[in-house]
């Protein structure tokens, strides 16, 4: 976008909607402000930041009509108070949300006889959050309607291979000398489960094929939660360690998993440990250290390298998303794989060609820290009314739209009202997303904004 004015924008407060007594909208602020922690025995100041406030306050004409200015703002209500202040009131134009308490209603008469209020609203329970317009402004819906879909920016968003867990469903890479390793090994992957105890045992990665005894090592998911490693030392028999412990995660969240094989600990035996990390750096050990019973070795077989299944794509078949991976020779070794999801193609930093196999693995991308959503409705006539946001990696081509977990709105059966929904902190947000209604007992009239604020870091409410 442009650089715009602030005409043709719109305020909604508690569900209605303000913008024609609104003379001009004096402050939108989402301050942090820095606390002194500095100790006596410092040599200059010490400060940390503080979390994240909001407030928005205007200026208002004296608008004594029913369910104008007036009447909404004079009783100073004690509840939370919802305002919305929307840019433009265009599709996916930002949007200012403030969950807030209403601490004023000044009025003051001017020279010119002109009789305006200054209202303030501030934060209270979340800080000022910017968003984007999953309605032109008002939307108004005389039944049951499917919403337009809005892209996320890929410049804030992180690509991911996309995975439905049907056979041939893969990414490959043709084997290589480098991928043949005999000694330590350590695997990683950056991964969302759709379910992290799936229904079957799910391959994250693999070198590995019984066709014609090609078994080298695997890394997958087991319908326990466990993580496993399965190698091989002749290509025929196999070898398969699991965690002591589950990882835990929530389904859908994405979360970086690996597994180092210690071919020789100098003690005449093998061993494995297993970790996960948020951010792929620090690594925490999952469960205990696993003992093979002795020294082992890995067999250099000829099998393709597969990001999302085993057996050529036809075992071990993921539903999920893989971001990346890597494969090392030794632990903490050398790089021979590094597949990455990009927007259009998947690269690797070792020069490895990758190829997105089957009609339903395709490369998208979404935000990864969960969303919140508000919605004002300011008209409805009928029996009852549910507004919720859904998802998809492809605007429904392949990946069919979804209601977004934890993004369905309380069903509505009055008006005005305004609420706040968020999802889980860890929530994968699709790249698309719409807002939707649905109703069980029929509506005439809903007419809502609804807007939608996705995370692109880590959020703590």
């Amino acid at each position: 976008m442009a650089k715009s004015s602030g005409l043709g924008a719109a305020l909604l407060i508690g569900g209605v909607d303000l913008s024609g007594d609104i003379q001009q909208v004096d402050n939108i602020s989402c301050p942090v402000n820095a606390l002194d922690v500095t100790g006596i025995d410092k040599l200059a100041h010490e400060r940390i930041l503080g979390l994240r406030d909001g407030a928005i306050s205007m200026t208002t004409f004296f608008n004594t009509s029913a369910g104008r200015a007036h009447p909404t703002l004079k009783t100073l209500p004690t509840n939370d108070v919802h305002v919305s202040y929307l840019h433009r009131q265009t599709f996916g134009a930002p949007v200012a949300n403030l969950v807030s308490k209403q601490i004023n209603y000044d009025g003051s008469r001017a020279a010119d006889a002109g009789f305006t209020f200054n209202v303030q609203a501030q934060a209270n329970g979340f800080g000022l959050e910017w968003g984007e317009q999953l309605t032109a402004g008002l939307r108004t819906d005389t039944a049951a309607t499917n919403g337009t879909s809005l892209s996320v920016a890929n410049a804030v968003a992180t690509p991911y291979l996309n995975l439905p867990g049907t056979t041939g469903h893969n990414a490959t890479t043709p084997d290589a000398a480098a991928l043949d390793i005999t000694g330590d090994i350590d695997i990683r992957a950056y991964v969302a489960m759709d379910d992290w105890t799936p229904s079957t045992d799910m391959c994250v990665l693999a070198k590995y094929n019984s066709t014609g005894n090609q078994r080298s090592y695997n890394l997958h998911v087991l319908s326990t939660g466990h993580l496993n490693m399965q190698w091989s030392e002749d290509g025929t028999a196999q070898i398969s360690r699991s965690s002591t412990a589950i990882t835990g995660f929530t389904d859908g969240t994405a979360h970086w998993i690996r597994a180092t094989l210690d071919v020789n600990n100098g003690s005449s035996n093998a061993e494995l440990k297993f970790y996960t990390s948020e951010d792929g750096v620090t690594w925490t050990q999952l469960g205990s250290t696993v003992m093979n019973g002795s020294t082992t070795s890995i067999f250099a077989g000829t099998a393709v390298l597969e990001l999302g299944s085993r057996m050529a794509g036809t075992a071990g078949n993921l539903a999920g998303k893989i971001f990346r991976a890597q494969v090392r020779n030794g632990i903490d070794g050398t790089i021979v794989a590094n597949p990455v999801a990009g927007t259009s193609s998947i690269s690797d930093s070792t020069g490895k060609v990758w190829t997105v196999n089957g009609a339903s693995s395709f490369l998208s991308y979404g935000t990864l820290y969960g969303a919140q959503a508000y919605l004002q409705i300011t008209a409805f006539t009928g029996t009852d009314a549910t507004v919720k946001l859904q998802h998809s990696a492809d605007d429904g081509v392949t990946d069919a739209w979804a209601d977004v977990p934890g993004g369905a709105f309380t069903q509505v059966t009055s008006a005005p009202a305004a609420q706040r929904v968020a999802t889980s902190p860890g929530l994968i947000v699709k790249r698309y997303t719409r807002a939707v209604t649905t109703t069980t007992g029929g509506f005439t009239t809903c007419s809502f904004a609804v807007n939608l604020v996705r995370n692109e870091a880590e959020v703590d409410f």
